[in-house]
């Protein structure tokens, strides 16, 4: 049985940083990761680095910035704790994000204002993994964690290796980086107070090679085509290397894969793609749950993704392991738990006012409807679809009643109403 100061579960951005912090500080750590290659991605990831947010919903609320140096490095900095994180990869900035109906009309959610960089998140991940591995943690990957408990000294980490042998690690303190849906979260006992939003969630996205955009690669493209996609917006964003990654989420009632065939087919975007090439696909599942609101059992401390409903982001997943080892460094675990609650969107309630307006036009409205009310605010650069068309109630009220009463029922749509199942 090992015996370490701390392990840390999960080998993503955060766990990376929690271990990488930790072994700097003279712990002894121990990285458990379930994947063989660590930093290879496997999962549906934008790779954003966020310095504003102009989507759907925003998580992690500090201020960021991102210093690029000469001979191309640069650095993700997080200066309200004075901490940065060196990358050594390609970066892509992002000035526009477009939301187009099924016809073409574009308003902007942000136009010629830098709001965020695309990483390769595999780079980040590997130079995070060499400065594990220098800084002397054990890795073990295609290890999967099966169980964690709180004893009376520490913690008992139950895992099993890619042989299907299981063993045990003991620790001081461990710190729970696995993300979403995490199975050490669900066998703590902590999602039996945290309420399910909606239902699961399935996602895919393809890396695609010869895209023929008319729009340049600093853009993020959002579709509203409720004839294709009734639920929310089918995505589209550059990749770091240059190619584009489109991407879709599905209810349990459709599936993301239908989905992007019929628009990759069939839509009237679909000139885009006709010869272009999937270079690689990747997919996801979840099943939203409202936050974890104390992210602490014991000698354990929940962070990023696997206390969160859906996504931290990458500079709140970097801010989650630099406080959760200041915490357990300093024994300040109340300040940790105080500092959780303050820096994520998600932890406040207009969190979910905001998000339920995203997909509910396409739950509402046919594509001709769409052409119509995205046309009364085409070209503009609004904050909020759905409040600026608000703005002109009165002229759809006379031109065209029936959307105006539907228009109106989106003010009154809970976020629960917006996910659940059909």
């Amino acid at each position: 049985m090992n015996k370490v100061d701390m392990v840390v579960i999960g080998g993503g951005p955060g766990g990376l940083i929690a271990a990488k912090t930790a072994a700097e500080k003279g712990y002894s750590v121990v990285l458990v990761e379930a994947k063989k290659d660590i930093p290879k991605i496997t999962r549906t990831c934008a790779q954003i680095f966020y310095l504003s947010h102009i989507g759907g919903g925003q998580a992690y609320t500090k201020p960021v910035r991102v210093e690029i140096e000469s001979g191309g490095k640069a650095k993700l900095v997080l200066p309200d704790i004075n901490f940065s994180v060196e990358y050594d990869g390609t970066l892509r900035a992002c000035y526009d994000w477009r939301h187009l109906s099924p016809n073409g009309n574009c308003v902007y959610t942000s136009r010629n204002k830098l709001w965020g960089f695309i990483f390769n998140k595999g780079i980040l991940l590997k130079g995070l993994l060499d400065d594990v591995e220098r800084l002397g943690v054990t890795v073990r990957n295609q290890t999967t964690c099966l169980n964690a408990e709180d004893t009376r000294y520490g913690v008992k980490v139950q895992v099993r290796d890619s042989k299907g042998k299981t063993s045990s690690i003991e620790a001081r303190k461990a710190i729970v980086a696995n993300g979403v849906n995490s199975r050490i979260v669900e066998n703590l006992g902590l999602n039996k107070t945290r309420q399910k939003i909606g239902t699961t969630l399935s996602g895919i996205g393809y890396i695609m090679e010869g895209i023929e955009c008319p729009y340049p690669p600093s853009s993020w493209i959002s579709f509203a085509y409720p004839s294709i996609s009734s639920y929310i917006n089918i995505w589209m964003g550059p990749m770091a290397e240059g190619t584009w990654q489109i991407g879709t989420t599905a209810k349990a009632t459709d599936s993301p894969v239908n989905i992007m065939n019929r628009f990759l087919s069939t839509s009237n975007f679909a000139p885009w793609f006709k010869n272009a090439k999937i270079a690689r696909k990747s997919a996801f599942s979840i099943t939203p749950r409202y936050p974890i609101e104390e992210p602490v059992v014991g000698n354990m401390i929940i962070i990023g993704d696997a206390a969160a409903p859906a996504e931290t982001w990458t500079q709140g997943a970097i801010a989650c392991a630099y406080h959760a080892v200041k915490a357990i460094q300093e024994g300040t675990i109340k300040k940790y738990i105080d500092w959780w609650k303050e820096s994520f969107y998600f932890n406040s309630p207009d969190y979910y006012k905001d998000f339920a307006r995203y997909p509910t036009l396409n739950m509402f409205f046919k594509d001709n409807e769409l052409d119509y009310l995205y046309g009364l605010i085409k070209n503009q650069l609004v904050s909020n679809i759905h409040e600026e068309l608000i703005k002109h109630a009165d002229k759809i009220r006379v031109e065209r009643p029936d959307i105006y009463e539907r228009l109106k029922k989106i003010q009154e749509i809970s976020f629960e109403d917006t996910i659940k199942s059909k």
